[in-house]
């Protein structure tokens, strides 16, 4: 039984041979150059190859006869593999144009705006968005890259006010990182604004959450030190350290790092081991 190559694309993919689904998929395209379901087949081999096979990749993102939501996510990633995140950028602004309802491709664009400081950009976009939590946290991210962190814990308070009306018993193992997350969101905003009572409330409200989170800890161990309570802050900070995984550690002191007013605290952090 012969297959077709399309056919064997896919099998070649599904073991690993990703030079064997290239020259498939090229013979396949060759003879029939509208197929999008093959483009976008070459389009995720080629990215995987990556090198000069991005080029190729990226050629057939213009190639498609009908191109979807989707697609423009992937060109974005694609374009960020390429080094060309502006570009990126452009191919997602005119996609959320062409599709604002589509909520991937919506937060695809915020977080690279976000990424890439284009923090007013990214408060105009979520501002013509629906007020409902998802966005709502959004623009509270973007208000606390701004430096706005007082608006910010009221655009996080307004994404928690709303969650609690979606909470039942049935879903609350799903909402409760979704809750956590900001929660911890406002207290370090609070934390920011000076207001430490509130940040310390809604810490130890996101411990409650999920109590195994490392990050919790060690944001109470930096409210501790504002306080001015060091022996406490080092023992939080560094049993918080010991217990996170490398990348989660790593991710605590990079937070730290860019606190200027938590300078003394990274350096006893360091001095202690």
């Amino acid at each position: 039984m012969a297959y077709s190559p399309l056919e064997l694309a896919a099998a070649f993919i599904q073991t690993g041979e990703l030079n064997d689904a290239l020259d498939a998929l090229n013979g396949h395209l060759a003879q029939q150059p509208h197929d999008d379901r093959a483009r976008r087949m070459r389009i995720g081999v080629c990215r995987h190859l990556g090198g000069d096979h991005l080029h190729t990749a990226l050629a057939d993102f213009e190639q498609l006869q009908a191109r979807q939501p989707d697609d423009a996510i992937q060109h974005s990633l694609l374009l960020e593999q390429a080094e060309r995140p502006d570009d990126a950028i452009d191919v997602l602004a005119q996609a959320h144009t062409q599709w604002p309802d589509y909520e991937r491709l919506a937060e695809r664009y915020l977080h690279l705006l976000l990424e890439r400081g284009r923090t007013e950009t990214a408060l105009m976009v979520v501002g013509r968005l629906p007020r409902v939590w998802r966005w709502l946290q959004w623009e509270g991210d973007a208000l606390v890259i701004r430096g706005d962190h007082l608006l910010a814990t009221a655009r996080y308070g307004l994404a928690l006010a709303q969650l609690d009306d979606l909470v039942t018993e049935a879903n609350a193992r799903y909402f409760a990182p979704i809750q956590a997350r900001l929660l911890l969101a406002r207290a370090g905003a609070y934390r920011r604004a000076g207001l430490l009572d509130q940040a310390d409330e809604h810490y130890a409200a996101a411990g409650q959450l999920v109590p195994d989170d490392p990050s919790i800890p060690f944001n109470r161990g930096m409210l501790a030190w504002l306080r001015g309570d060091e022996a406490q802050a080092l023992k939080l900070c560094r049993d918080a350290l010991k217990s996170a995984s490398d990348n989660v550690r790593s991710h605590l002191l990079n937070e730290l790092n860019a606190e200027p007013e938590l300078n003394a605290l990274r350096v006893a952090l360091a001095e202690g081991g």
